[in-house]
């Protein structure tokens, strides 16, 4: 529905200084698009469209429809116009209160740059259009700048989309693979439990056996006196012979249960680490596709730390400069100290009283460690954030949970 055109000139005469602010029928019907697009999302619209009683479009491209329709009828100050009018006036009364304060064009244009440079944009993009000083150039400029805007963030959409399907891509392989590896585990399992009770029968044989031998002992004893002392000598050595034999092969036996009890624990352990980095990477995938879903509905997502300290305690080294520039782009700061493998006990001290909160995750920080974080923590009252892995998912959530605080 976007006009690639020059919106054609309006009257210097009409935009230099009007008693009052303008109206959304009285701008320009080129920009309607851009301003409806921009200020109000799909789900606003679709109320909005039931209020002013749209056509009910269905379909892929229903909400495209429906922005045209409401696009169209923009221009009109009764219905649709009015309407649309209203719900902008309500919905950034505290944007406009702020842009009320602006007396020339400069002040409306040193607003919207700082909102701009913010990336804020829906509010103040309504307050400069219809603000009685703006001029024309003015009005042109931004319209401009929120046009361009609106492509940049399409590329930047269609990125995370083809992120998104590549993690839903490895997610599928990593489920795949450990199908297999389950398969195999039962297999391992039914094979060590036939061995255990193959060897647990053996076992009890060869104690039977031993326990037969003690009393073929006792039978010698009784008959020392006696003409077959020396046969029962022979068959005593026998015996014992066959004794050591058994014992060897139950000592095997029970190395053989050993062996496959480490296995056990082993396939348990890795089956473990699977099911973990599933998890975070589907925790890694909502939060992209929330984004994707911000970005696409024109919402200027993410929070700001206002300058706050985060310091990051452990984890792994190669992580600080990923999570460092996470930080920044939320306008903070960022401390590491790698939970002492290189950094000591003096240089937490010193990184904990400069943040404004610690983080750290609690899968690669012994226990000990924890407590001293937290005795620190506690001694400088600074908020800490125990993180349930090391992951960026992990990070993100904490960093956004603390901007939203």
């Amino acid at each position: 529905m976007c006009d690639l055109h020059k919106p054609d000139l309006m009257l210097e005469t009409k935009l230099k200084m009007i008693p009052k602010r303008r109206k959304l029928w009285e701008l320009d019907v080129h920009w309607h698009c851009s301003v409806i697009g921009t200020c109000i999302s799909h789900d606003e619209l679709r109320k909005l469209g039931q209020k002013c009683k749209a056509p009910a479009y269905d379909g892929r491209s229903a909400d495209y429809k429906l922005h045209g329709f409401m696009v169209g009828n923009a221009r009109y100050s009764q219905g649709v116009g009015r309407v649309l009018h209203k719900f902008l006036e309500r919905k950034y009364a505290r944007t406009i209160k702020t842009f009320a304060k602006a007396k020339t064009s400069e002040d409306v244009e040193a607003l919207w740059r700082d909102a701009f440079e913010r990336g804020y944009i829906p509010g103040p993009f309504w307050a400069v259009m219809t603000h009685q000083a703006s001029s024309h150039e003015l009005l042109a400029q931004v319209y401009g700048e929120v046009h361009m805007l609106s492509h940049l963030e399409g590329a930047s959409n269609r990125a995370d989309h083809r992120e998104i399907a590549d993690l839903k891509s490895t997610i599928t392989v990593m489920q795949n693979d450990m199908q297999d590896l389950n398969k195999n585990h039962r297999k391992a399992i039914d094979k060590r439990d036939h061995l255990i009770g193959n060897l647990k029968r053996e076992l009890s044989d060869a104690q039977a056996k031993a326990s037969r031998s003690d009393e073929l002992e006792a039978m010698l004893l009784a008959e020392q006196e006696g003409h077959s002392v020396a046969r029962l000598e022979k068959r005593i050595d026998c015996l014992t012979a066959r004794v050591l034999q058994e014992t060897d092969r139950a000592d095997l036996s029970q190395a053989r249960m050993l062996e496959m009890e480490l296995k056990y624990k082993e396939t348990s352990a890795a089956l473990s680490f699977k099911d973990a980095r599933i998890l975070e990477l589907e925790q890694e995938l909502l939060s992209l596709e929330k984004n994707a879903c911000m970005k696409e509905q024109g919402c200027p997502g993410g929070e700001d730390l206002c300058g706050r300290c985060i310091a990051y305690i452990g984890g792994q080294t190669k992580q600080a400069a990923f999570f460092r520039d996470y930080v920044e782009k939320k306008n903070g700061q960022f401390l590491h100290h790698d939970g002492g493998l290189h950094d000591g006990q003096a240089r937490l001290q010193s990184i904990v009283a400069q943040a404004d909160a610690v983080m750290f995750p609690v899968t690669c920080v012994s226990h000990e460690a924890t407590r001293e974080i937290k005795r620190i923590c506690a001694q400088q009252s600074k908020p800490f954030v125990p993180l349930r892995s090391q992951g960026l998912g992990a990070f993100t959530r904490g960093v956004d949970d603390l901007a939203r605080n």
